[in-house]
């Protein structure tokens, strides 16, 4: 299959996810835990909120990876089985399981889109010594599911074509 191939730009989109904006939320995250860890116990003085802000970026690097992950084909999958089975086998399985990965993850996307829309509605904030609302890191889940759907839509158009492709 043509993984390297780009499709309405969307190997950009989920490069720039990943690549960019995944790559500077990591190295904030890294560098909050330090300043919280060294003003913790150097100076007795910890950067309040580091919790809410780390748990929130791990939900944005979380979500803005899975499409490049799998544009990559770098997620688990059991080659002692697969491997034991004819190319055609293989891929209908990957087909089927694409299908039902876009639908658990057009899921979790729909709720996530419902949980943003109620914590911009209610302006939701997180308890704790500071109010951090809680809309940017919902809107992460929706944003990344949708890449990822467009990503097995893809994948599935590909595995069909190839299943329906004559052997050379």
């Amino acid at each position: 299959m043509n993984v390297t191939k780009s499709v309405f730009g969307l190997r950009s989109l989920e490069g720039f996810l990943n690549n960019v904006i995944s790559a500077i939320l990591l190295v904030g995250m890294m560098l909050l835990v330090v300043c919280d860890v060294t003003g913790r116990y150097l100076l007795n003085r910890p950067v309040h909120g580091t919790m809410e802000i780390t748990e929130f970026i791990m939900v944005a690097v979380v979500f803005f990876t899975l499409a490049h992950t799998q544009a990559i084909r770098a997620h688990i999958k059991v080659e002692l089985l697969l491997e034991r089975m004819s190319r055609r086998v293989r891929l209908l399985l990957e087909a089927i399981t694409y299908l039902f990965g876009m639908v658990i993850f057009a899921l979790i996307g729909w709720q996530g889109v419902m949980s943003a829309i109620e914590a911009w509605e209610f302006w939701e904030v997180t308890d704790g010594l500071i109010p951090f609302p809680t809309l940017p890191a919902k809107l992460t889940i929706p944003i990344g599911c949708f890449v990822f759907c467009l990503r097995f839509i893809i994948d599935i158009v590909e595995a069909v074509r190839e299943l329906t492709r004559k052997e050379s």
